[in-house]
This record gives structure tokens, sequence and C-alpha cells, in this order.
């Protein structure tokens, strides 16, 4: 008999803030095997080698690593008709991201790309006529880190409480199920809204209908 699954419940989001953390999914490898496959689906050691090409003991490596920094649990075992027990793992969440507002008070490579990430999402709000003045680079800057963060830290306290029919939903179902709650938390939060809508005036205060400078 199979013992019963009495892994944590599966988080909708979270947010990964521990550099050594990001470290671990610069390997390709490990960030195939997390966002590939186990965010969506329980699998074995085996199942993933056999899916990514690769040697059993190596993916079984990756795996150990994953678990250590928390992004990667067992969730059950499987004995087969042989005696072999089938260990199965998956992702503690169905999404991941990174903690913005961590990793700029970071040093070194990870606050610059999280600087760098930042800028871009606002200079390209260029395409829709919104161009912010060099001099107000800042404030965009440190407002649209304060906004995200508030959201990632709302949308992480949410739980996929029924796992089976979460998985029998298709990847847009689960997403627009994912949205809407997600749309329902944020919206009974105050800080959220009072940072959403100070993002939203300073937005619109530089908005062009024709493309020039306001």
């Amino acid at each position: 008999m199979n013992p019963a699954n009495t892994s944590p419940r599966m988080k909708d989001l979270e947010i990964i803030t521990d550099p050594s953390t990001i470290k671990v999914l610069f390997d390709k490898v490990r960030a195939l095997i997390v966002f590939k496959y186990l965010v969506n689906e329980e699998m074995t050691v085996k199942q993933l080698a056999d899916a990514i090409g690769k040697n059993p003991g190596n993916v079984l490596r990756h795996i150990e690593r994953l678990k250590s920094v928390g992004l990667v649990h067992q969730v059950r075992t499987e004995k087969t008709t042989t005696g072999i027990v089938q260990r199965y793992y998956r992702a503690t969440a169905r999404e991941y991201r990174l903690g913005i507002a961590d990793m700029i008070k970071a040093n070194g490579g990870m606050q610059n790309f999280a600087r760098d990430r930042l800028s871009n999402m606002i200079l390209g709000l260029e395409a829709y006529g919104v161009r912010i003045p060099e001099d107000r680079m800042a404030d965009a800057l440190n407002m649209l880190e304060r906004l995200i963060d508030r959201e990632n830290q709302i949308s992480s306290k949410l739980t996929i409480i029924n796992a089976e029919f979460w998985n029998s939903l298709s990847t847009h179902q689960q997403k627009d199920a994912s949205r809407l709650m997600r749309d329902v938390m944020v919206a009974q939060d105050s800080e959220y809204l009072q940072l959403k809508d100070k993002w939203c005036s300073f937005v619109t205060s530089h908005l062009s209908t024709n493309g020039s400078s306001p």
C-alpha cells in the first residue's frame, strides 16, 4: 500500500528573495526541471531523466540541490511490482517570481539585474506614448518597485487547496483562475490600492496621445 500524501499544499506563487536560491536556478537543467516539468506535475527521477535526456544519477543530484533550497519536495512514494520504491517530486509552487525589492537591496550582479529589469519595463511604456524624463526615472523606479513588491507579497499568500482538481485543469484555465484570485486579493488590500493609484497617476501624467513629450 502506498503511504498517504502528506506533502504541504502547493502555493500558487512563491517569491524568491534569497540570492543563493536564485543562483541555483541559473543552472539550465535545474531551471528546466522546475519550470517546465515540476510546476505542472509530480514526476520521478527516471521520468525526468527520460524527459530531458539526462542520466538519472545526474538528475537526482539536481533534485537534491533543488530540495535543499526549498524549490522542490517529495510528495509521495510508490512501490512497483518489482519491489522498487519510486519517489515522486514536484515544485513547491505553481509559479516563481524573483523578489525585486530584495534583489535591489543586494550587492553586485543581482542588484544590477533587478534595476535593469525595472528600467526596461518603464522604458517599454514609450510604445504606448509614455515617456519618463531622466530626472523622474528614480521616482518611477521607486514607485514600480514598491507596487510589484506589494503585489508579490499578497499573491504569495494564495494556496491551492484542491490540488487534484487543479491538476485536471488546462494550463489556460490554471492561469485564468490564478489571475482572477490574485485580482480579488490585491483589490482588498488598501496599501496596494494606494500604491497603484499613485503609479497610475504618475504614468498618466507622462502620457501623450500623439507620441510627443507632455
